[in-house]
């Protein structure tokens, strides 16, 4: 025989069983689906369904005999004094099908509160699960918050040098006309900057977080060190060592790795895409960082873009000649005019200043 639990509504139709407690309810089956509901209240609503069906289907009318209906007057008094007079529920015999199912209403009410309500906990509960889980992160089982990334952008223009200490304790001075772009407080495995122009770094150790300075193709890796990245646009790029070690990688068509010790030097030529490892003049590279510009066999054509960057001014070449001129010299904190009256001994041009305009005729 069919478990009654998987009833359904047309189930609940077609058995016989069912159709007598609501068409002619007797003791037994009132007990049975009494029992039923109890167990089974999400059955209601097909209940109420199946119910409704089997009272219009077509059935014959009979007539009630008077014997009959002082049967049932006492079953009825029997029951209402029963009602009263005993303690336990479970043991009351319901009048007939429709007491039982309204009497089941209420707790099938209750039954979909409770599933409802299990529902929107759970979800409630899965929320504040994701949204916790998506805040912390475990790290050696400690639990750790995790800081948000603040990007820094940080420039220094025309005529203006920079000296900035990084979130990690690292130093770096940045040359006028320079630019760098970093995460604030760095990633939990790696400390990366962008470079463009020139800087001098004085990287904090940690072992477990390589510094690494981007510069177009070209990434300068480093744990605890110090080291000159010149990487302006349009030029080659120079990474000069002065303490401690870096790899460089050089990413063009091919890439390349090199690793560079005290007193060595790459040169990364853009347009050819070579690299040329050397040893550097220390008090050159990093005169800069002394308020001093050094010029060793330099072409003018670079003199011109330090001039410009370190004095924030716009310098116009007249009767160039079509071959590069180069100059040597030092200057330690001068004023502009005092560095072009130096050059112009050497480099034969008259020069004009004003303001920010600067004019230079080659003799």
């Amino acid at each position: 025989m069919r478990n009654k639990e998987d009833f359904k509504v047309e189930d609940f139709v077609l058995d016989s069983d069912f159709r007598n407690w609501i068409l002619y309810p007797e003791h037994s089956n009132k007990m049975y689906w009494t029992k039923y509901l109890k167990e089974n209240p999400s059955k209601y609503p097909d209940i109420i369904k199946a119910k409704k069906i089997v009272l219009n289907l077509s059935r014959k009318t009979q007539e009630v005999s008077p014997e009959r209906l002082e049967t049932t007057w006492g079953n009825i008094l029997d029951a209402t004094i029963r009602q009263h007079i005993e303690d336990d529920q479970d043991n009351t015999v319901p009048l007939n099908a429709e007491s039982t199912i309204k009497n089941f209403e209420p707790e099938y009410n209750r039954f979909l509160k409770v599933n409802q309500f299990i529902k929107i906990a759970a979800v409630l509960l899965l929320g504040v699960l994701l949204a916790y889980l998506g805040r912390v992160a475990f790290d050696e089982g400690e639990l750790i918050e995790e800081a948000p990334l603040i990007v820094e952008d940080y420039s220094s223009p025309p005529g203006v040098k920079s000296s900035l200490t990084l979130s990690d304790g690292s130093k770096v001075i940045l040359n006028s006309g320079s630019r760098l772009n970093y995460v604030k407080n760095f990633e939990s495995d790696q400390r990366v900057v962008e470079l463009e122009g020139e800087a001098f770094f004085e990287v904090a150790k940690d072992s477990s977080r390589p510094f690494r300075v981007k510069t177009g193709p070209v990434v300068t890796t480093a744990i605890g060190t110090s080291f000159n990245i010149k990487a302006y646009s349009g030029s080659s790029i120079d990474v000069s060592l002065t303490t401690g070690k870096v790899e460089v990688e050089v990413n063009f068509e091919e890439k390349t790795t090199i690793d560079l010790s005290p007193g060595e030097a790459v040169n990364i030529n853009r347009e050819t895409q070579r690299s040329n490892k050397v040893s550097f003049n220390e008090e050159q590279v990093i005169a800069w960082t002394k308020k001093t510009i050094y010029f060793r066999e330099t072409p003018f054509s670079e003199i011109k873009r330090v001039l410009e960057n370190w004095y924030g001014v716009e310098i116009h070449l007249y009767n160039e000649s079509n071959k590069e001129i180069e100059v040597s010299g030092a200057f330690i904190d001068q004023s502009l005019d005092n560095v072009l009256e130096g050059l112009s001994y050497s480099a034969r041009f008259d020069f004009e200043i004003n303001k920010d305009q600067v004019k230079i005729y080659f003799k």
